[in-house]
């Protein structure tokens, strides 16, 4: 996803505020991994584009929903996210080339930022590992594969212990 930011190139101090409601096919095919996670439409972008002598600093957040499976029942769940972001996109005649990460700079005969690479790092790193439909989920039976949430399938629970770990169900922790 590309930004105009010919207005601010070469003018430190200039400033622009950049709310947009972004679809995710506009950042390619599958930019967040082929995982069981799925980024729902759209994403709403807060952003503040900053005129510096290095570049354009970009910062602000990035508002987001992911669809994903409960950790122990496997039902679909969807989470409302909220990103902070902020990131310099060096201007190339100014910096050093070691200094530049890939993505990060001016594009387009310094015209134009592309904020993809941002975005995609950020939501990943805010991606959550687990989510439960609620804290007490029973999940499925190891047996039957029924989910105990919904039905009784009459299974019990049979608790093989690992005999390196068995001495552990002796120790009394104290509550939280």
């Amino acid at each position: 996803m590309q930004v105009n930011v010919v207005d601010l190139v070469g003018h430190p101090g200039a400033s622009r505020r950049l709310v947009e409601h972004v679809p995710v096919a506009e950042f390619g095919d599958d930019p967040w991994g082929t995982g069981d996670v799925v980024v729902c439409d759209p994403l709403v972008l807060d952003l503040h584009l900053d005129s510096v002598v290095e570049g354009i600093l970009v910062r602000g957040e990035v508002e987001f929903h992911v669809e994903m499976a409960c950790g122990r029942c496997l039902v679909p769940q969807q989470r409302g996210l909220v990103t902070a972001v902020a990131e310099l996109f060096v201007d190339p005649e100014r910096a050093d080339v070691d200094e530049t990460e890939p993505g990060y700079e001016l594009v387009d005969d310094l015209t134009r930022v592309d904020l993809s690479t941002m975005i995609r790092d950020a939501l990943l790193a805010d991606l959550p590992l687990r989510v439960l439909c609620r804290d007490n989920c029973a999940g499925l039976c190891p047996t039957c594969g029924a989910d105990r949430n919904v039905e009784e399938c009459g299974h019990q629970a049979v608790e093989d212990v690992d005999p390196r770990w068995a001495a552990l169900a002796d120790l009394k922790l104290p509550p939280d």
